[in-house]
């Protein structure tokens, strides 16, 4: 009997002793996943700077204006010739070298504007970067422009591959 009474308290020192472990492995537990949130809140702090970078380069680019190409009004200038090859242009009457210059102006004002035009008017589809008779306009009846004299409707451009329509 006297076994009995020693078996109850030794095992309240089993159970205290197991409880105790495991309370040892909890604190470790704890300890381990602290250190995992404070390592994934370094990271978080760091990707946030480095998001925040990007996003004035985003906007530093956005508002960046970019030059347009002037067109160059210097007319082709040949190299310069050796004592040996000395040559003469053919002269032309003043009036003939004022409309000649006047021309090669025109001209270089008109290869300016149609390239300016074929850069605005080029068909791009933004889904599948598809371009020209790939993309077609047609009518956006969501949106009416005009009911007079005859129904109007906006225009949106479709892409015939990949079937995606936008404004």
């Amino acid at each position: 009997m006297f076994n009995e009474t020693q078996n109850p308290s030794s095992e309240y020192e089993i159970t205290i002793n197991k409880l105790s472990e495991q309370i040892e492995e909890l604190f470790s537990k704890i300890h381990f996943y602290q250190a995992l949130v404070a390592e994934k809140e370094l990271q978080i702090s760091q990707l946030a700077k480095e998001n925040q970078k990007l996003l004035v380069k985003i906007q530093e680019l956005m508002h960046k204006e970019t030059p347009t190409p002037e067109p160059s009004q210097q007319s082709y200038t040949p190299p310069p010739l050796s004592s040996e090859q000395s040559y003469s242009p053919p002269s032309l009457p003043p009036k003939q070298q004022s409309l000649s210059r006047s021309s090669q102006v025109k001209q270089a004002k008109d290869s300016s504007s149609l390239d300016e035009i074929s850069r605005i008017n080029k068909r791009v589809c933004p889904n599948c970067g598809a371009t020209g008779f790939a993309i077609r306009e047609i009518d956006d009846k969501t949106k009416i422009i005009s009911y007079s004299p005859r129904r109007m409707y906006a225009k949106k451009k479709a892409c015939t591959k990949c079937r995606y329509e936008w404004s």
